[in-house]
């Protein structure tokens, strides 16, 4: 073989394997930013709920003698009402325009 040949391939091998180390390593930062983001997704979901109950509370005292349950119970009742369904939807649609 040809010396000038078999430096090419060593020099192809090193530049596939340095680029291998460099997919390894965006693969892994990729990870850690998908976590990243998860986690703060996360983070703010329950951020959003505990605030959310802490409204509930305050409208009405009562809400923290309640069960989760009967929380539920109570919201969905009132929330099928037509008014309220109504009311929701003009909420709704005013935050969309």
């Amino acid at each position: 073989m040809n010396k000038n040949i078999v430096e090419q391939i060593k020099q192809a091998e090193t530049e596939l394997a340095k680029s291998q180390k460099q997919l390894t390593q965006l693969q892994h930062q990729k990870e850690k930013i998908c976590t990243r983001n998860s986690n703060a997704e996360r983070k703010a979901r329950s951020r959003n709920l505990i605030q959310r109950g802490a409204i509930l509370e305050s409208i009405n005292p009562l809400f923290r003698s309640l069960s989760n349950e009967q929380v539920q119970s109570y919201l969905q009742r009132v929330l099928r009402t037509e008014g309220a369904r109504k009311l929701l939807e003009e909420i709704a649609q005013a935050n969309l325009n």
